[in-house]
């Protein structure tokens, strides 16, 4: 098995690569985000405001599952209107029989739901404040602690398949994390690196790299198209 060391040579040469071929994230794509996502899933959807609340970034990053990418938007953009009608576009009014009719692509999205509804509800908080305190979380970021947002949402999670939790940290709080999808599996095999989100974030940290803009062009670079990247 590789030294860390090693590993980080060779994301630092993927990165160097990556961003010649396809070009770079912009320094503010953090505030991008929600502006792109809406774009994407386009602005004929019942969107509450300019942006994406956290109540619909978490319920359109939960719907991120297995999946094209063609199939994700069409996923959401079916289920987006059921969101806002029967939830009121509340993640705290998610019911096991609220959900029961909806077709959703996996059985775990409806748990992954619900269950944030019992954590929201058991605290007595709205979604926002949760994410709130998921940013002051991220502010007490150290080097031997540099994910504490996402590690806190998938301590509350309890549960396998943390992907769409990675990708609601990354897009909403935005907190240190590395989603990993077959997209960016493909292009760490490229790069012999590990399918190990802690060790890419410490590793992008230790290059002084923002991890959640190196995990957008491992993305894009691992598909087609340029969403989050400049194009080269």
């Amino acid at each position: 098995m590789s030294s860390y060391p090693a590993t980080v040579d060779r994301f630092r040469r993927a990165v160097v690569e990556l961003t010649a071929k396809h070009g770079s994230p912009a320094d503010d794509l953090d505030q991008q985000v929600a502006k792109k996502w809406r774009a994407w899933l386009g602005d004929d959807l019942p969107w509450m405001g300019s942006g994406v609340s956290d109540d619909e970034f978490f319920f359109l990053s939960t719907l991120c599952g297995t999946m094209t990418v063609d199939g994700q938007r069409t996923h959401m953009r079916r289920f987006f209107p059921f969101f806002v009608a029967e939830a009121g576009r509340d993640v705290r009014s998610f019911t096991r029989a609220m959900l029961g009719p909806w077709r959703l692509r996996s059985p775990w999205m409806k748990t992954r739901l619900v269950r944030m509804a019992g954590i929201l509800e058991r605290r007595r908080q709205d979604m926002a404040t949760y994410t709130n305190n998921l940013r002051r979380l991220e502010a007490s970021a150290t080097p031997s602690n540099p994910m504490p947002a996402f590690s806190a949402i998938v301590r509350d999670h309890g549960s396998g398949g943390p992907k769409t939790l990675s990708i609601f940290v990354r897009d909403c709080v935005p907190g240190n994390c590395f989603p990993t999808d077959s997209r960016v599996s493909s292009v760490l095999d490229r790069y012999e690196l590990p399918h190990d989100e802690l060790v890419l974030v410490k590793a992008a940290l230790e290059l002084k790299l923002n991890p959640r803009n190196v995990a957008r062009l491992f993305y894009d670079a691992g598909g087609q198209g340029n969403f989050f990247t400049e194009g080269a």
